[in-house]
């Protein structure tokens, strides 16, 4: 059962239609809020925030003086590849650093529609190369929604450039099937409060650019799954997203890749962000997958 605050949360989430906000977002080319997309104050009084820049865009380095005891964490943000930085994100990565000890890095990726998969995927697999040579210890990669369709991607294009690959890969509400053809999220939308087909169509041919839908650099579900680190997932089955997990369960599986996922009941898109029982639950079991591989 959903917690009683989960269930409001829920109720809202329909009675305000947040299914129309990505639309809404696309139809302005909003990218968000800037004053949210750099690190709060809060961040900066208590860790040391660097912030540089690569190809005219901030990538934000916290507790790096960490990085020569621990793994580092590389964390790419969700937001439909359209939207930037945003409070639930930094309160996160606040999260991982009190959580883990690790240093974080958090870069500013390139967005939709000004850009595609090409310069998106690109800056982030120069970022995960730079810090290859400055993490002595390894990189975990954690991503949200469409940032978890990139840390699934440049982990399977460090399988496949023969390079280190992460230490561990974290998942959460994962993107990973921006094809449109899986029928089960029709049966899912009925259900997501959040996320509507059209939308995500929408988000996923800008994405793409000219590649194919199908094409394992924008859907990595159908990307090799071999020579990955664990993966741990965290989702909900009213997430349209749902269904991207139950891809990547039978794609691991086959692969012989070791995985865990955490399905939450009644749970919706990017749940774990919000101040709920239930998302507060599923941060400590982030920081302890993390912790127990320290």
């Amino acid at each position: 059962m959903p917690s009683i605050i989960s269930s409001l949360s829920y109720q809202y989430k329909v009675f305000t239609n947040a299914k129309t906000d990505l639309k809404k977002q696309l139809s302005a080319r909003n990218h968000g809020v800037a004053k949210d997309m750099v690190p709060p104050s809060i961040l900066e009084k208590r860790y040391s925030v660097e912030a540089s820049a690569k190809n005219g865009r901030p990538v934000y380095y916290l507790d790096f003086e960490q990085a020569s005891e621990k793994p580092c964490i590389l964390y790419f943000h969700g937001g439909a590849f359209l939207t930037g930085l945003s409070k639930k994100h930094w309160r996160f990565v606040r999260r991982l650093l009190f959580g883990t000890g690790c240093p974080v890095v958090v870069p500013d990726y390139p967005l939709i529609p000004e850009y595609t998969h090409r310069a998106i995927l690109s800056f982030c697999m120069e970022i995960y190369l730079e810090l290859l040579s400055k993490s002595p210890h390894g990189v975990i990669l954690i991503g949200d929604s469409a940032g978890a369709n990139l840390a699934m991607a440049v982990a399977q294009q460090a399988v496949q450039r023969d390079i280190p690959i992460p230490n561990r890969l974290l998942l959460l509400s994962p993107c990973l099937d921006l094809s449109g053809d899986n029928p089960i999220k029709n049966v899912l939308a009925y259900r997501d409060p959040v996320l509507e087909p059209d939308s995500c169509r929408e988000v996923a041919l800008l994405y793409a650019g000219s590649r194919s839908l199908s094409d394992p650099l924008i859907s990595p579900v159908f990307g090799s799954m071999k020579g990955l680190p664990k993966v741990t997932v965290w989702t909900g089955d009213n997430d349209i997203l749902y269904a991207d997990s139950l891809l990547l369960k039978e794609a691991l599986r086959k692969a012989h890749t070791p995985y865990h996922i955490y399905t939450y009941p009644d749970m919706v898109h990017d749940w774990m962000f919000e101040r709920i029982p239930e998302g507060r639950k599923a941060l400590r079991q982030i920081v302890m997958t993390i912790r127990e591989y320290l």
